[in-house]
């Protein structure tokens, strides 16, 4: 379903394409889940560890794909929210174009240094090979990832954030079928895991695809809407590349913490893995409504309606703050108990440093939560290059700890090496907004009068 999110009170709109978004990210997390219990259950406690300790690197390759599809999708949905339905086509057009290009040079990058860079990670020689043997099908499987991000970004910046909740859920249920039939049937292993997730994504890609001729008109290409543009492309890139770029920084950081956590043995390994996806989980109802701010900010931009702008982030830091001090009161209080459903008693001996990751990250939650809301509406607001000092902020403060503190601290400082990076972004993108704000409503002036921007702060605040 199509929506225009320039129109209606921004509260309802906000939630009304969030949750879509919000049941989809905790259904892949689930997935996720049940993909390293299904490693544990059939194959053994080493090798989940194996396939939760390529996470971060998985997270470079996947955070890029989702970031630069991400950034293709803005100046889309800023044509939509200005109703120039030809521009948006051919800005679409351009988009997929693009990403086929990204998708062969990352594909043939990672997959010739999947290795090294396990090595590099200095991931346990015992779980080097359960690791490589995952992670190298799901590099060989980036354009799926890659065609499925694209497609469902282009949905979403038309306003369509149900549908790939739908195929999202389809093709869940296919990877747990298909995981268990290559993993505990065939007994392929972490190997089985990885193609299991490919198939299934695969097959995410078909249903978008048909979704898409059938039911958006508006992305289905004529041959004058699909030529190549070096002027649309640029613009395209100038979005993307930026995002891409940050989610790489950001996951560059979670690597190198990573390789820290690697010294310390298989069992810190795993318990680390473990914190990690409940922390994801617990992450996706902030991520998403910085997901849904991202696509509100642009439409709102391309519409000239500053005072929804402004109004949508207030109520969106206020909403994802409310959450991540409660997200923060359940880990801290009934993390033991969510991690022990995944460990079992194989895992009371990672559940110590679990725990102690819990109490130091949920504490700090709230730093997370206004990060994903300002980061993504910069990122709205077209200035997708700025929110790279952020990131590079993140890398900074994880870089700190990892070479400095670490050595001298021990597992202590990998506690707090997620929360020094989320405020010390924070720091940065507080002094970023607001002097976006400010300069994106001289534009808005400027294009559309300020009489107009005016009439829209006052429609809203009555």
């Amino acid at each position: 379903m199509v929506r225009n999110l320039t129109k209606g009170k921004p509260f309802p709109i906000i939630m009304r394409f969030c949750v879509p978004i919000l049941l989809g990210s905790v259904l892949q997390q689930l997935y996720n889940l049940l993909d390293a219990f299904i490693v544990r259950r059939y194959v053994g406690l080493a090798e989940m560890g194996a396939v939760l300790s390529t996470g971060p690197l998985n997270f470079l390759v996947i955070g890029f794909v989702i970031g630069l599809c991400a950034g293709f999708s803005i100046p889309v949905a800023k044509s939509f929210g200005g109703g120039d339905i030809p521009e948006t086509r051919k800005r679409a057009a351009n988009a997929l174009y693009l990403c086929g290009l990204f998708a062969l040079a990352m594909t043939a990058l990672m997959v010739s240094f999947a290795r090294p860079l396990l090595v590099i990670m200095q991931t346990p020689a015992e779980t080097l090979d359960a690791a490589y043997n995952y992670i190298i099908v799901i590099f060989a499987g980036i354009p799926a990832f890659m065609m499925y991000n694209i497609l469902v970004a282009l949905m979403r910046a038309l306003g369509d954030s149900k549908t790939p909740l739908y195929f999202l859920s389809a093709s869940c249920v296919l990877n747990i079928l298909v995981t268990l039939l290559f993993v505990a049937v065939f007994g392929w292993g972490t190997k089985g895991a990885g193609a299991a997730t490919i198939v299934s994504q695969a097959f995410a890609v078909t249903l978008c695809l048909i979704h898409i001729r059938r039911h958006h008109p508006i992305l289905r290409l004529k041959r004058a809407d699909a030529r190549p543009c070096r002027k649309r492309a640029a613009k395209l890139l100038l979005n993307g590349v930026p995002m891409a770029l940050q989610f790489a920084i950001t996951a560059i950081g979670t690597v190198i913490i990573q390789r820290a956590v690697n010294d310390f043995g298989p069992v810190v390994v795993s318990a680390i893995g473990v914190a990690g996806r409940l922390q994801i989980m617990l992450m996706q109802p902030m991520e998403a409504v910085g997901i849904t701010m991202a696509t509100f900010c642009a439409q709102n931009l391309g519409a000239g309606q500053y005072g929804r702008i402004k109004n949508g982030i207030k109520i969106s830091l206020t909403a994802v703050l409310i959450y991540s001090i409660a997200a923060g009161a359940l880990i801290i209080f009934g993390g033991g108990v969510l991690a022990g459903l995944i460990t079992g008693e194989e895992g009371a001996q990672a559940m110590t440093y679990i725990r102690q990751f819990q109490l130091v990250n949920g504490a700090m939650y709230w730093s997370l939560g206004l990060l994903f809301i300002m980061r993504n509406s910069v990122q709205g607001l077209g200035y997708s290059g700025v929110t790279m000092f952020a990131g590079v902020s993140e890398l900074v403060a994880r870089g700190v700890v990892a070479l400095i503190m670490v050595p001298r601290f021990g597992f202590d400082a990998v506690c707090f090496a997620n929360p020094s990076a989320w405020l010390l972004a924070d720091v940065m993108l507080v002094v970023m907004l607001v002097v976006l704000l400010r300069r994106v409503k001289r534009k808005i002036a400027n294009k559309f009068g300020n009489g107009v921007n005016n009439v829209q702060e006052v429609e809203f605040q009555q």
